[in-house]
């Protein structure tokens, strides 16, 4: 490959929506804890920010954190019922990998 061709493919990777996404979605999902909500999850389709915390032994300020990225990076979804917030996963090729991984694991 030419010099012209390779500085076209670093440009094309560097600004890729899709490798962007999903190095983010990946770097989320490597956090223990948003790994135990996953797993949690996975069981359990639908739990509120309380429940999520308790049942992974975290503070909810630091579930509500980690619930945070993890929609951002469209792992989960949230739901408002009145003034209590329930998650669940998303469905996604992504969340699905994970899924797997963890079904692996066990």
């Amino acid at each position: 490959m030419d010099k012209r061709e390779l500085d076209r493919i670093k440009t094309e990777l560097a600004q890729s929506a899709r490798v962007i996404a999903c190095a983010k979605r990946f770097g989320t999902i490597g956090d223990p804890t948003a790994m135990r909500i996953c797993y949690l999850l996975r069981n359990h389709p639908e739990l509120s920010v309380g429940e999520i915390a308790e049942l992974v032994g975290v503070s909810i300020s630091a579930a509500s954190r980690s619930l945070k990225k993890m929609r951002e990076a469209e792992f989960v979804q949230a739901r408002r019922d009145k003034k209590t917030v329930f998650y669940r996963l998303q469905n996604n090729s992504c969340t699905r990998i994970v899924l797997s991984e963890l079904e692996a694991a066990s």
